[in-house]
């Protein structure tokens, strides 16, 4: 029996879908059953988006000060932390992360909200003084009526609160697609931001598949962007959509991130960021730093230190208070991942540790897969050029900083990439060099709110957090006032 049922969310309320068809949701830690869920159709689509563009055109949302927006999405923020416990079961559930992973997820966007809030209190603008008193020129920033947000399974509340309380303040409405494997949180935010303030109309979530929820947001006339995170075979298929309707797009795609490990480093520290680079959220992680790039003079130490603590990762369930790693999201993924390790094989990688579904009995019949690294990787091999997204480590030595920089931009994704190193003209140049929208510099999937976050080449395009995460949901107009002489 399914201990929750989740229905779509329009217009401030649940509502039924359409159809009759609705996905059940098993753990991937144990296969207990964990929802019912309602998927939409593209009826249901046309709904949620005449609702959004009805509210945004009253006013009541869009013509609000920002300020006072600013203090409603604060609001918010506090109602989801005196939810905490409640949402972090259901996020770990549904996704099969630990409870520590999805509370800290949770916090974490809870903070991104808190941030976006402050920025109400000063949306950019400019005036521009041309030749005196007589010639004024305005630069204002305008929300885009309706957003689309598709959101992937991997993260499903960071990803959204990365989109979400930036085009709340902007004033738009938005319709969200949640994962059909993980709406639950998505779902229980639009019912917390009803409470808190939020007019109805302004946030709605429908769960559903691609063709029906997805393709149909992108064709649809009255949106006016899609933001997307996820693949970025299926982001290439968005932008062409979005292209015909010539509406904005924001992409957040894959990743194959190199962490680049110089002799100099703090080498306690970078063995302990490199396996948070690759096992963090199972290694369901765009930003998985999994090409480990390290100075051959001190790769053979570094990589037995690693395995070593890669060994001593506990494998367990959201149950598991110790656990550390949770199971993939699902079936066919976990056999994708076990796929690429068996490539790996086959392509003459040598396996250091880990290689396949633990032997451990507690474990079954979940989706898991041990943490593996495997050395002697060379640019040729799949696991070089692909993301695995999973707990799968492939290492390359260099010699020189330039040979790093080159084995480092050997890819077509360009989302993170880490390096290691004392030497501080070393990690300028290096990092200057990385074809990458971000760098961890001695860390590794570190940030804080203010710092905008997205990729170049295969990676994506546009922006997320800081005041360019604001300025995404937002279209620029220039007015240019020519006064009256004499006055």
């Amino acid at each position: 029996m399914f201990h929750r049922q989740y229905g779509l969310w329009i217009n401030g309320a649940v509502e039924r879908p359409y159809g009759n068809q609705s996905h059940d949701r098993y753990s991937p830690a144990n296969g207990e059953p964990v929802a019912k869920v309602c998927l939409a159709t593209p009826e249901d689509v046309g709904r949620a988006v005449a609702s959004a563009k009805a509210t945004f055109k009253s006013g009541v949302w869009s013509k609000m000060p920002a300020i006072e927006r600013g203090k409603i999405i604060q609001r918010f923020a506090d109602l989801i932390v005196a939810e905490l416990d409640h949402l972090s079961l259901i996020e770990a559930e549904e996704a099969g992360k630990t409870m520590a992973a999805a509370r800290g997820e949770i916090e974490w966007s809870v903070e991104l909200a808190r941030f976006a809030a402050t920025l109400a209190w000063n949306i950019p603008g400019k005036v521009i003084n041309h030749e005196g008193a007589e010639k004024l020129g305005l630069v204002t920033h305008e929300a885009l009526p309706v957003v689309a947000m598709i959101l992937p399974w991997n993260f499903p509340t960071v990803t959204l609160f990365q989109k979400l309380p930036y085009a709340l303040v902007a004033g738009c409405s938005v319709v969200i697609k949640p994962s059909t494997f993980t709406p639950g949180t998505t779902l229980e935010y639009a019912r917390l931001a009803k409470e808190a303030g939020i007019p109805d109309g302004v946030i709605s979530v429908l769960p559903g598949n691609g063709d029906d929820v997805g393709r149909t947001l992108c064709l649809h006339p009255d949106i006016d962007m899609i933001s997307f995170t996820g693949s970025t075979t299926v982001g290439k298929e968005i932008a062409a959509l979005c292209g015909q309707t010539l509406k904005k797009v924001a992409l957040e795609l894959g990743g194959k991130g190199a962490n680049i490990v110089f002799a100099d480093a703090d080498l306690e520290a970078a063995v302990d960021g490199a396996l948070a680079a690759f096992t963090i959220n199972q290694g369901e992680e765009c930003c998985a730093g999994a090409r480990l790039l390290v100075e051959k003079s001190i790769a053979d130490d570094f990589v037995q230190r690693l395995a070593s603590k890669a060994r001593s990762l506990r494998l367990g369930t959201s149950k598991d208070a110790e656990a550390d790693i949770g199971p993939m999201i699902h079936e066919q993924h976990h056999a994708k991942v076990i796929s690429y390790i068996e490539a790996s094989k086959r392509e003459g990688a040598t396996l250091v540790t880990g290689g396949g579904r633990p032997s451990d009995a507690r474990l079954d019949p979940g989706y898991f897969v041990e943490p593996t690294i495997f050395t002697g990787i060379t640019p040729e091999m799949t696991i070089f050029n692909e993301e695995v997204f999973g707990p799968v480590l492939g290492v390359t030595t260099f010699e020189s900083e330039a040979e790093a920089v080159a084995l480092a931009n050997a890819t077509p994704y360009g989302l993170a990439n880490g390096l290691w190193t004392k030497d501080l003209d070393r990690a300028m140049h290096v990092s200057a060099a990385l074809e990458s929208g971000f760098v961890y510099v001695n860390c590794y999937l570190e940030t804080v709110p203010q710092l905008p976050f997205g990729g170049v080449k295969a990676s994506g395009l546009g922006r997320e957090n800081g005041t360019e995460g604001l300025l995404e949901f937002m279209q620029t107009k220039s007015t240019f006032i020519r006064l009256s002489a004499g006055h």
